[in-house]
């Protein structure tokens, strides 16, 4: 019998920005992996630098020959050569901060272009059969989406993140817009998301959280400048830009933000703890003048009271011998019970997931239960942040990598059965599986905008509206 798979599933992700994190983490991953092909790498300079390791960075030479693919020194060089750009799946942006957006548009205006350039093939086809000639099937321009994972923050500036929020969910929302907050992508946070999609401790009234890391030698190096130099668009730089997103994105994931709800409608959304006010005081490493401590208190439009607190004072390094750790703490209080997660993110045995339910006058009032201890598919322990070097990368770059194959996967389809393009345009509708963090990215950009911003004023700061 003939195979009925696609003439391939192997997908083509551009890597944009060769710098520290790209070249010891996210290169390494998609090379050991068989179903994705290294399509193209991207960054100004010939020779990428990092003030973070003494092992010598490889230039884009090397790497274009040490990854068997072309090089570019801008996306625009990227997308314009007609051999390579109409072909990618995905893109990894791993630039600084700053040039999230510039490079995140670029991308998603491709995905509006070639969207635009299947759907006016599509009304000339349709054209052609209802006047009786023979139909053309156009090979070069039936739409590939384009998917993309971002680096955290997504953003620096509320209005870029706000921007990226409405283009990747409104203008063009046909491809998944990860951004790589690898603890959200844990399986321990899927748990706890389900507990609170559940009701099962009642509606949200306070949270508490707090993550304390050894990174005092990042903060307080000069050299470090992407991590404590503030941009135009930054208040501030620092250990909140630096870490916090990650927090911030875990405790937005769990509650839901951003997903659909069940009631069939489509349009409401979950909006738990939407922040409108943020006061906070930091405390500054004294060689870099970045923030190294913060405490902020978080007014939110639903009545929800939100503690934060954080700092790099935490004595040694996640990369000495032995590693030190980062520690962390969520608590979300509800009507009818709370749930925690915490511990060392070096030490799994650490902590571990608790629900403790709210049921007066019974046995099982305040009782811990430990409900990952119950699943199958993961290990009971604390497991926040993904760093691993090894393997094919965190659960943010696996969802990336299956939406791109996903997306490929239909796109040859389209290609190879002329029927199932004829009849119905797969390669240009949306899905609702498809994965977007963007309002998850945008609520980490306001929280941690307000802060900076209150720190400065002395005062509340109102959180800059989507």
């Amino acid at each position: 019998m003939e195979s009925k798979e696609p003439p391939t599933n192997v997908a083509r992700i551009a890597v944009i920005g060769c710098g520290w994190w790209a070249q010891g983490w996210h290169l390494p991953h998609l090379a050991a992996n068989a179903n994705i092909k290294i399509a193209a790498i991207v960054d100004p300079s010939q020779h990428p630098k990092s003030t973070l390791t003494s092992t010598p960075m490889l230039s884009l030479t090397e790497l274009s020959k040490k990854y068997n693919c072309p090089h570019y020194s801008s996306i625009s060089d990227l997308l314009v050569d007609p051999e390579v750009g109409p072909l990618i799946d995905g893109a990894i942006i791993s630039t600084s901060h700053s040039s999230h957006y510039t490079v995140g548009t670029a991308l998603l205006q491709e995905g509006i272009h070639r969207r635009k350039m299947a759907e006016a093939i599509e009304r000339e086809e349709e054209g052609s059969a209802t006047s009786g000639k023979k139909r053309k099937l156009h090979t070069t321009v039936c739409h590939r989406a384009i998917n993309i994972l971002m680096e955290k923050p997504m953003t620096t500036s509320v209005d870029e993140a706000n921007k990226l929020w409405e283009m990747s969910t409104l203008t063009y929302p046909e491809g998944a817009f990860v951004i790589n907050h690898t603890a959200s992508y844990r399986p321990q946070t899927e748990v706890a998301r389900r507990i609170i999609a559940s009701d099962q401790i009642g509606k949200i009234r306070h949270i508490s959280a707090s993550m304390n890391g050894p990174l005092m030698w990042l903060f307080d190096d000069v050299k470090n400048e992407a991590w404590v130099s503030k941009s135009a668009s930054m208040a501030g730089n620092g250990y909140a830009w630096g870490q916090i997103a990650h927090l911030l994105a875990w405790i937005y994931t769990v509650l839901g933000t951003g997903i659909n709800t069940s009631d069939g409608s489509g349009d409401a959304k979950v909006d738990i703890a939407t922040p409108t006010n943020v006061y906070c005081t930091m405390t500054y490493a004294p060689n870099t003048g970045a923030d190294a401590s913060f405490a902020a208190v978080i007014t939110c439009r639903d009545g929800v009271t939100f503690s934060l607190n954080g700092t790099a004072l935490l004595p040694g390094s996640q990369y000495a011998d032995p590693p030190v750790g980062k520690l962390i703490r969520v608590e979300m209080y509800g009507t009818n019970g709370c749930l925690m997660y915490g511990g060392d993110d070096k030490i799994p045995e650490s902590g571990r997931l608790e629900l403790r339910r709210s049921v007066v006058g019974k046995e099982e009032d305040g009782r811990v239960e430990y409900p990952c201890a119950h699943e199958k598919i993961m290990e009971d322990g604390f497991y926040f942040e993904d760093g691993n070097q090894d393997g094919n990368g965190p659960g943010s770059m696996k969802a990336f990598l299956e939406a791109c194959r996903t997306s490929s996967t239909k796109f040859e389809r389209s290609l190879s059965d002329r029927e199932e393009r004829s009849n119905a345009s797969t390669a240009i509708v949306r899905e609702e599986s498809i994965v977007n963090d963007s309002l998850i990215g945008l609520r980490t950009v306001q929280i941690i905008d307000a802060m900076y911003r209150s720190a400065l004023s002395g005062n509340a700061e109102l959180v800059k509206k989507e």
